[in-house]
């Protein structure tokens, strides 16, 4: 298939990127043959345009991992818009996979149905933007917060940066600068950490940090509470130790400067 691609395809297949590890945007994958499918793509183009955005990553860069090379002004340009603005691309490439998915059910009853419970799944960015009210805001939140917890999880091999736990029952996407403070980073995987709800629950009342270097410090406040063996099983053993490094996305050191400026506690 030699056609341009569309905003909407390229929305669609950065969409999976953010979402799968890097080490799976192979033309095996079945999430990758499954977007092929919905998009008209063969599951080797998909595969390589994953690997074209790959190509842009700093973060695999830093460990040597280069993506492809044979990359187009479009994938630019969406990598870019992205990075520039998450609350917004997120929404946008939501809304375009779920306009995909309602699209694909094979009966009318089916397509009804999907349309019925995907709110203004057929509504473009514009539109969400032009409609402020109590609806448009309550869809916003749903899809930055399923792009931003599944973006997150996916960059983490899905398991806490801090103790490897697995469970995806105890796994939650933290954000580094509250949601509250910055609606501009609500989306943003790079204000992201995949987090056990007990290391969560620490980070956002300000016990443990994590410096430049990615090493975790905890407060004076957590160490005040020792001798204890839960603290020492969940938090000593782990003091000065780096946090588990996402494979993309690595959270932006302005951000962890903010909690431990802010939230943190000395």
């Amino acid at each position: 298939m030699n056609e341009p691609w569309t905003r909407d395809q390229l929305l669609v297949v950065f969409n999976l990127y953010c979402k799968i590890p890097f080490s799976k945007t192979k033309a095996n994958n079945p999430l990758v043959i499954e977007v092929a499918r919905l998009i008209g793509r063969s599951a080797a183009s998909v595969a390589m345009k994953l690997g074209n955005f790959g190509s842009f990553d700093p973060a695999l860069r830093a460990q040597g991992i280069k993506g492809l090379t044979r990359v187009s002004s479009a994938d630019r340009g969406i990598w870019d818009e992205f990075n520039q603005s998450w609350e917004n691309l997120s929404i946008e490439s939501e809304l375009a996979t779920e306009r995909l998915l309602a699209g694909s059910r094979t009966t009318p009853s089916e397509r009804n149905k999907a349309k019925s419970s995907s709110e203004l799944y057929a509504c473009k960015l514009q539109d969400l933007l032009d409609r402020p009210s109590e609806k448009v805001r309550e869809v916003k939140v749903r899809l930055h917060q399923k792009f931003f917890r599944e973006a997150v999880l996916a960059s983490y091999g899905s398991s806490c940066c801090v103790c490897c736990n697995p469970v995806p029952q105890l796994l939650t996407a933290g954000h580094i600068i509250p949601w509250a403070n910055r609606e501009d980073l609500r989306a943003n995987p790079r204000n992201g950490l995949c987090l056990c709800s007990l290391h969560h629950d620490a980070f956002d009342c300000g016990l443990w940090t994590i410096e430049d270097s990615y090493e975790i410090r905890l407060s004076p406040e957590l160490m005040a509470y020792l001798p204890n063996s839960t603290l020492e099983s969940g938090f000593i053993n782990y003091s000065k130790t780096k946090i588990r490094m996402p494979d993309k996305f690595w959270p932006e050191k302005a951000f962890l400067a903010f909690h431990r400026t802010n939230l943190f506690l000395e």
